[in-house]
């Protein structure tokens, strides 16, 4: 039931889940990660090959990841693209 526009750069609003729905469940995939590693977001963003600022405006909001740094994310927090759009329990 979620997915993404193949060929975009940025998300785009799918099924019932809106935008800030998508970034809260991100942001809180990201949060597990930290907590579960003791990596911080700095950290994170080094992977990423991008400032600190440039992710924290990705993360809270402002700014959308492209699917090429969506896939990026995954891969660096363990889990699939498809994944991050659902909140964690």
């Amino acid at each position: 039931p979620y997915s993404y526009a193949v060929g975009t750069e940025s998300w785009t609003e799918v099924n019932t889940l809106t935008k800030t729905a998508m970034t809260t469940a991100i942001k809180e995939r990201v949060a597990l990660y930290v907590a579960r590693t003791k990596n911080d977001r700095q950290t994170i963003a080094e992977q990423m090959g991008m400032p600190v600022s440039t992710f924290y405006s990705k993360l809270n909001g402002p700014s959308e990841f492209s699917f090429t740094e969506g896939k990026r994310l995954a891969e660096i927090i363990g889990c699939t693209v498809d994944e991050m759009f659902i909140r964690p329990n």
